[in-house]
């Protein structure tokens, strides 16, 4: 199988699955909270395909990650690649998701499950990638994306996802004041699917009381 067949296979499979998710989730109400004040720490673990672009040509290799969010707003990542020709780094960065407390505060929810959940997964991270190249190199790395509700039962496990994202990894120094050279920079775009743990905190007593006090 030829490496355009290959990367023809992913996006077919995304697409599949994708199309899957949305049907299983479409008619579902939502409360626009969707369990996050109950089991508000969330830790998830994920892995699947992906593909880093090298002088225009795309190289196929396989990203695994492991996330711990605080309340679906923001937490931690380690994501590591591992590709034949692009090789090997770890990633360990900060993950940010604004849109739910945005949404939530300002009461703009859909009240569609699977619509609120898949504008709420939208993310960005940012934080220092390290090169398994033998040099001990450091990159700057960044990266967005969000994810797609295939199955979601209220409890511990919180149910299977498809996260679909980029990251860009910068290993050259002149990225401070120059242009960075296209050896040292790649694009990686990856599909995981990712199994979400939800555990209980004491978010809901941060909640303030809806009554009045007399």
């Amino acid at each position: 199988m030829t490496r355009g067949a290959r990367l023809g296979v992913i996006a077919g499979s995304i697409l599949v699955l994708s199309s899957f998710g949305a049907s299983a989730s479409a008619q579902r109400q939502g409360d626009g909270l969707y369990g996050r004040w109950d089991r508000g720490l969330t830790l998830s673990f994920g892995a699947g395909p992906g593909a880093t672009w090298l002088n225009g040509k795309a190289d196929p290799n396989v990203v695994g990650e492991a996330r711990f969010l605080v309340a679906d707003v923001a937490g931690l990542v380690l994501s590591g690649r591992w590709g034949p020709d692009s090789g090997q780094h770890l990633f360990l960065g900060v993950d940010l998701r604004p849109l739910f407390p945005a949404l939530f505060f300002l009461y703009k929810q859909t009240w569609n499950e699977f619509a609120d959940l898949l504008l709420q997964s939208i993310f960005l991270e940012i934080g220092p990638a390290f090169l398994l190249d033998g040099n001990q190199s450091t990159a700057l790395g960044v990266g967005f994306g969000f994810a797609i509700p295939l199955y979601r039962p209220l409890t511990t496990v919180r149910g299977l996802w498809l996260r679909i994202a980029t990251r860009y990894v910068n290993a050259d120094p002149s990225y401070r004041n120059a242009q960075p050279t296209s050896d040292r920079t790649q694009w990686t775009l990856y599909a995981t699917f990712v199994v979400r743990l939800g555990f209980k905190s004491k978010l809901s007593r941060w909640e303030p009381s809806r009554y009045r006090r007399r």
